[in-house]
């Protein structure tokens, strides 16, 4: 008899193991080949439809000289004696929102300190240009904001404001810029 145990497990060689670890390695990139090629071609679940008009609230209910933040659809909406603006809170820079600092009147941006007057325009920072606008409609004494297409403007322009007794819509309209050289409109208004 041997004084030696024998064991039955057969050793493997480096050779074999990085042949496994070789093959191991191919099957994972083919798998993920695979995997994102049919992610690629899979069709996309399309998201809930999202609202884009909603009614800020009645005309009335709107004081002179006050912003009134509509945090959800990301608008502030601005009475001046002129008339009503529908601003976005998206900072044209870096779309951060931005916010309404109601003591020195003006909108702030929290990312890299841009500062907007309650028209939108740019005061300091590195914003390209004002706070886009949204089209603003009076329908029965009610204010209705169409966020389909926000409005860029170069600046603010008092043609701008929805004013209750002169009209009911928004005077400045989305054009296409192609059609119109440059896209600037005389009014300010990037369409």
């Amino acid at each position: 008899m041997d004084a030696t145990p024998q064991t039955d497990k057969k050793r493997i060689s480096r050779r074999r193991l990085l042949a496994y670890a070789w093959i191991g390695a191919a099957a994972v990139v083919i798998g993920e080949l695979i995997g994102g090629t049919l992610a690629f071609l899979w069709p996309r679940r399309k998201g809930p439809k999202v609202e884009t008009v909603f009614i800020a609230g009645k005309m009335n209910d709107f004081k002179l000289g006050e912003v009134i933040p509509f945090r959800k659809e990301r608008i502030f909406i601005l009475r001046t004696e002129g008339g009503f603006l529908a601003i976005s809170s998206v900072c044209p820079h870096l779309h951060c929102i931005v916010n309404w600092n109601g003591v020195i009147k003006e909108f702030e941006c929290p990312c890299h300190g841009a500062k907007f007057n309650p028209f939108g325009e740019v005061l300091a920072g590195p914003p390209p240009r004002p706070l886009d606008l949204y089209k603003l409609q009076i329908v029965a004494g009610n204010l209705v904001v169409d966020k389909a297409v926000p409005l860029e403007r170069s600046k603010f322009d008092p043609s701008q404001l929805v004013n209750p007794v002169r009209n009911s819509s928004m005077s400045i309209k989305p054009r296409n810029p192609v059609a119109e050289g440059r896209g600037i409109i005389s009014n300010g208004v990037k369409g």
